[in-house]
């Protein structure tokens, strides 16, 4: 990678995207308004005062102090005050109605929708006591439970059942409520204790013989349509690192990886093999050091590990977010969200960037002024910030983003309860801004998509699309330097990332990710023009520097590897067997490819094979392990024989990645 050389105007759309929306939002009248300060005789203060502060810290100081722009800075700021959706218990009554009707009519899925609004917006214990007697929330809860009861869910049923007695359901004389904790009990195979809570109904019903008989028939049927009906629900779990031992380097990483490279290399640090590595290895399991959900995806996806929603789990306070469990719940408000809960609204109404919300999550997580101090050295010798190529009025952007996020910390208590209610920072804030400010420069170019896998029909692959849900930024994977065709594939479970190999890369070789440009989907001006654009540096891989063509542009064979042991010359293709003696150009010897041919034809086979088996018909999970095994294989004896580009292998590498994203964030819609 060579310096930055990128086009003005492109560029600068492009740091707009990563700052905040175009179309909509507040912040861009803020902005607007400050920057009509930027005429007469101000016309040059970008120019001539504020870009010759020296450091993020004292141009934050600046726009609170310089009266070219303070009195319009600090006016803006002193308006912000809470926008959050509270709860609603008359709503959340209507809505457990509405949830009552349609399981009476057997419509399950419907009463499931509108049960989970009213456990959504239902206020907790004692905070309206004129609606169901301050105990809307358990009620609600109490209903979502029957709803899964009668879907056969015993596991979310009873989960609801002990967080609605939490949040206040009388249940010591409660007989029905025993009833529906057995009958959660049978379906999930427990049946020691669905007997234990069928005795306690039994005496909490008065020894009424014929109620318990009834339920024990309940239980009984439950069983036999549990053993009827297929559980599609698959436990996943990160797969093992390739190699032995922790990587001491890179968090995450498999030992058989590591970095070289310095801060003062054009390349930066980067990866490198530390070993040979064949395709499909794991070398890179990371969880996300901040992540944060799209924020068209609160309702439908947890906001704290990104999984789908099935029996949300609301926030006490605010209806914006959902979480999948009470422990994601807790540790996100005992962190994060108590300070976003009621300025999240605020912030989506700004108009600002999903990566603005991930600076600001990288100090609500750390929970104090001083933990965020902490990491920010850190978090600046980690992710490159490129501050000093930043266009001036760019970075004034930030600043004023900074300086909005800072108010809403401010007014949120992050750094306590203030003495003044006046927006300028003390000390402690402005270097707790200047944190934010890196960060917001930074994760233009280090933040990763997260994605799930989205199957619309009965074929895992053949109706699976890829849906962006989030954006994380992740410590080991910024690591990895970019190349037009990458080494490596990226999934994800939950936010942690995954990379495996796509293939063979030999030890001492760069390890290559792709940051979205590939050479199959872009020719290379455009590519050449985005990378230098959204993340400043000219490539110069190899799929560049040779002009390798699109995937429907390649040729039908591809260039032989010289099988002299230490050459690796690419030799064409020989089109008549009697053209497969020749000499190589740059070892001078002479050869023979008939070898090579063969290898060839066999990793062709394998690969079409594996594609094929993919694509076949709907695959069961031993059979696409079998697939991936024969696409390794025949990717790795490609490797052996030729020379990249060539276009059964590439879709043998995109079929890898497919694969292996179906063993993560994958959901049927």
């Amino acid at each position: 990678m060579t310096s930055i050389d990128n086009d003005p105007l492109f560029t600068s759309l492009c740091n707009e995207k990563t700052l905040q929306s175009q179309k909509q939002g507040f912040f861009n009248e803020f902005y607007q308004s400050v920057a009509e300060n930027f005429t007469g005789k101000s016309a040059r203060w970008l120019q001539d005062v504020y870009q010759k502060v020296p450091s993020d810290k004292e141009r934050l100081r600046l726009i609170y102090e310089d009266p070219v722009v303070a009195y319009e800075v600090q006016g803006t700021l002193e308006h912000v005050e809470p926008v959050f959706r509270g709860k609603d218990a008359k709503f959340s009554w209507q809505r457990r109605e509405q949830a009552l009707k349609l399981l009476s009519e057997n419509k399950l899925q419907q009463a499931l929708i509108i049960a989970c609004q009213a456990v959504m917006r239902a206020p907790g214990q004692g905070v309206d006591r004129y609606i169901d007697k301050g105990l809307t929330l358990a009620l609600a809860l109490w209903t979502r439970a029957e709803v899964f009861i009668r879907q056969l869910d015993g596991k979310r049923a009873l989960q609801d059942l002990q967080l609605a007695a939490k949040c206040g359901l009388p249940v010591k004389q409660n007989a029905d409520y025993y009833a529906r904790v057995a009958k959660c009990y049978a379906l999930i195979g427990e049946n020691g204790r669905a007997e234990v809570a069928a005795k306690l109904f039994h005496q909490l019903s008065g020894h009424n013989n014929y109620a318990l008989g009834r339920l024990q028939e309940d239980l009984e049927d439950l069983r036999v349509l549990k053993q009827e009906t297929p559980s599609v629900e698959v436990e996943r779990s990160l797969p093992k690192l390739a190699g032995e031992g922790e990587n001491g380097e890179i968090l995450g990483a498999s030992s058989k990886i590591k970095l070289a490279g310095s801060k003062e290399d054009p390349r930066g640090r980067y990866v490198v093999a530390a070993a040979d590595l064949g395709p499909g290895e794991v070398i890179l399991t990371e969880p996300a050091y901040a992540a944060c959900l799209h924020a068209k995806y609160y309702g439908t996806h947890c906001s704290a590990c990104f999984s789908r929603l099935i029996a949300p789990v609301a926030c006490p306070d605010c209806c914006g977010v959902a979480f999948c469990s009470v422990a994601c719940r807790d540790k996100a408000c005992a962190t994060y969200h108590r300070f976003e809960c009621q300025y999240l609204d605020l912030m989506i109404g700004s108009g600002m960037s999903i990566l603005c919300h991930v600076a600001l999550r990288m100090v609500t997580q750390a929970g104090t002024p001083e933990k965020v101090l902490e990491e920010g050295k850190m978090l600046r010798d980690t992710f490159c910030a490129h501050t000093e190529h930043r266009d001036p009025e760019d970075h004034f952007k930030r600043t004023l983003m900074t300086a909005f996020l800072l108010r809403c910390l401010q007014k949120a208590e992050f750094f306590g309860r203030r003495t003044t209610e006046a927006p300028e920072p003390t000390e402690q804030e402005l270097e707790v801004g200047a944190v934010l400010l890196s960060a917001l420069q930074s994760l233009q170019f280090n933040a990763h998509e997260v994605y799930e896998t989205r199957i619309t029909g009965e074929h895992r692959f053949d109706t699976a699309k890829v849906q962006y849900i989030g954006v994380g930024i992740y410590r080991g994977a910024s690591m990895f330097n970019h190349e037009c065709y990458p080494g490596v594939t990226r999934t994800f479970l939950g936010t942690a990332m995954i990379l495996h190999t796509s293939r063979p890369i030999p030890a001492g070789a760069v390890v290559p990710e792709n940051y979205g440009p590939h050479f199959m989907r872009q020719p290379k001006a455009i590519r050449q023009r985005n990378l230098r654009s959204r993340y400043w540096f000219k490539c110069d891989c190899r799929a560049c520097a040779e002009d390798w063509p699109q995937m429907d542009k390649l040729p039908a064979k591809p260039r032989l590897r010289c099988p002299t042991e230490g050459c690796g010359n690419a030799l064409a293709y020989p089109s008549k067997p009697s053209q497969r003696n020749a000499k190589c150009s740059k070892c001078k010897q002479q050869i023979n490819l008939d070898a090579n041919v063969k290898m060839l034809e066999a990793s062709d086979q394998l690969c079409t094979t594996g594609a094929e088996m993919m694509a076949s018909q709907p695959l069961e999970d031993e059979r696409v392990d079998e697939a991936i095994e024969l696409m390794k294989k025949g990717i790795a004896l490609f490797a052996q024989a030729a020379h990249p580009p060539h276009k059964p292998t590439l879709v043998a590498e995109e079929s890898l990645r497919s694969c292996f994203a179906d063993k993560g964030n994958a959901n049927r819609y």
